[in-house]
C-alpha cells in the first residue's frame, strides 16, 4: 500500500510539472483594492480544487459528527426509556397491589427523570385519588391533561376527582370540554347525566339522556331511564309552581310508555288537585286497562270513597276480575273493601272463595276471622 501511495504521488507531480510548463501563463488574484497574488495557471486550479476537496470534507466531518451525536443520544434515551419502564412497571404493580403509597414513591422517582412523563403523572394522580387525596389527585391530573390535551383519560380522571371532592361544578366544566369536543362521545354525556342525576338537576339529566338514546338506538333501559329522568324533570317543574308544563310533560310520558305508572299516579293527583277530578279518575281507569296495574286500582278505590261514590270502584273490581278471573288479588281487594263498607256478606261471600286457594293470605284470614266475631 506504502509503494502505491509512492507512486500515485510521483506521477501527481510528474503531470503537474508536465501541465505547468504547457501553462505558462499567470493569473492574478486581487484580495483587496491595495494587494494582489500572482499564481501559476495550473498553481491556481490545484488550489481551487484542494479548497473544494477541504469543504466537501469538512461537510462530510459534520454531517458524520451530527450522526454519531444522534446515535449516541438515542442510546441515552433508550436507557433512560428502558430506566423509566422499569420502575413504572414497579409503580404499577404496587398500584394494583393497592399499596399506593409504594406507588407514589415509584412515581416520583420516575419525575425526577421525566417531569412531563404522561402516564406517570395520570397514575400518581390516581394513586392519591385512591388515598382521598383529592387536592393531589386533581393537581397531578391537570398537569396530565396540559401535556396531552388530546388523551381522554386525564379529562375523565380530572372529573372522577372533583366529583369524589365533591366539585361537581368543576366537574361539569370538564366533562363538558370533551362533550364540545366531540359531541357524541357516549362516555361522556353518560358520566355528565350521572353528575347530573346526583346532584338532582332533572332539566340536565334528562336532556342528556335524551342525547344518548339518540346516539345510542334500541336500548330498552336508556329509553325506560329517559322516561324516568323526564318524570322527575316533572316533578322539579311542579315544585318549582310550574304547575301547567308539569302536566304537559307528564302527559308525554304517558303517551309514550303506558306502563310508567309513576306518571300516571302524580298526573292524576296534580289534576285533582286542579279541580279536574273527572280527568283523574278517567286517567287512572284508562291507564289500570292499559297496565293492570293494582296501584292505580288503589288510587281509584281512594279517590271513589272520598267522592262518596263506592258503587263506581264496586264496578270497577268487578270488571277487572271480569277481565282476570284467576288474579286473586283482585278478588282480595274487592273482598277487603266490602269489609271496609261493611258489606259484610259480599265480603264473606268473596273472601270465603279464595279460602281454598293454595296462596297464602295472612291478612285473608285476619279478615275472615273478623267477619266471624260480627
Amino acid at each position: 500500500m506504502r509503494y502505491i501511495i509512492t507512486l500515485f504521488v510521483i506521477v501527481s507531480i510528474v503531470i503537474i510539472v508536465y501541465f505547468d510548463r504547457l501553462n505558462p501563463d499567470a493569473v492574478t488574484v486581487n484580495l483587496n483594492s491595495t494587494s494582489s497574488y500572482t499564481i501559476s495557471m495550473v498553481g491556481f486550479f490545484l488550489f481551487s480544487f484542494a479548497l473544494g476537496a477541504f469543504i466537501i470534507i469538512l461537510f462530510t466531518l459534520l454531517r458524520d459528527a451530527r450522526t454519531i451525536f444522534k446515535e449516541w443520544r438515542g442510546r441515552q434515551r433508550q436507557r433512560i426509556e428502558a430506566r423509566v419502564q422499569d420502575i413504572f412497571s414497579k409503580g404499577l404493580y404496587a398500584y394494583l397491589s393497592g399499596k399506593y403509597d409504594q406507588a407514589i414513591s415509584f412515581f416520583r422517582d420516575i419525575m425526577k427523570i421525566e417531569p412531563n412523563h404522561f402516564y406517570t403523572l395520570l397514575r400518581i394522580g390516581d394513586a392519591y385519588q385512591k388515598e382521598r387525596n383529592y387536592q393531589e389527585a386533581i393537581r397531578f391530573h391537570k398537569r396530565a391533561k396540559k401535556i396531552d390535551e388530546k388523551n381522554l383519560e386525564a379529562y375523565f380522571a380530572l372529573v372522577n376527582d372533583y366529583v369524589l371532592s365533591g366539585s361537581y361544578e368543576d366537574a361539569i366544566s370538564v366533562i363538558q370540554e370533551v362533550i364540545k369536543r366531540d359531541s357524541s362521545n357516549i362516555g361522556a354525556l353518560v358520566r355528565l347525566r350521572d353528575i347530573y342525576i346526583k346532584i338532582g338537576r332533572w332539566d340536565g339529566s334528562h336532556e342528556i339522556q335524551g342525547r344518548i338514546v339518540k346516539h345510542r338506538k334500541d336500548n330498552p333501559e336508556d329509553d325506560k331511564l329517559l322516561m324516568g329522568l323526564r318524570y322527575e324533570f316533572a316533578r322539579s317543574l311542579y315544585n318549582k309552581g310550574d304547575k301547567e308544563k308539569c302536566k304537559k310533560l307528564l302527559k308525554a310520558i304517558v303517551r309514550a310508555d303506558k306502563d310508567f305508572i309513576p306518571a300516571y299516579v302524580t298526573l292524576g293527583d296534580i289534576l285533582i288537585e286542579s279541580g279536574e277530578n273527572t280527568d283523574a279518575a278517567e286517567l287512572w281507569e284508562r291507564g289500570y286497562y292499559m297496565n293492570y296495574s293494582e296501584i292505580l286500582l288503589h288510587k281509584l278505590e281512594d279517590f271513589y270513597l272520598h267522592q262518596g261514590e263506592p258503587e263506581k270502584i264496586i264496578w270497577i273490581y268487578k270488571k277487572a276480575i271480569s277481565i282476570s278471573p284467576n288474579n286473586t288479588g283482585i278478588k282480595f281487594y274487592l273482598g277487603k273493601l266490602y269489609y271496609r263498607l261493611e258489606m259484610l256478606d259480599e265480603a264473606y261471600e268473596v273472601l270465603s272463595d279464595l279460602e281454598i286457594t293454595e296462596s297464602p293470605m295472612p291478612e285473608l284470614y285476619k279478615l275472615l276471622g273478623n267477619i266471624y266475631e260480627r
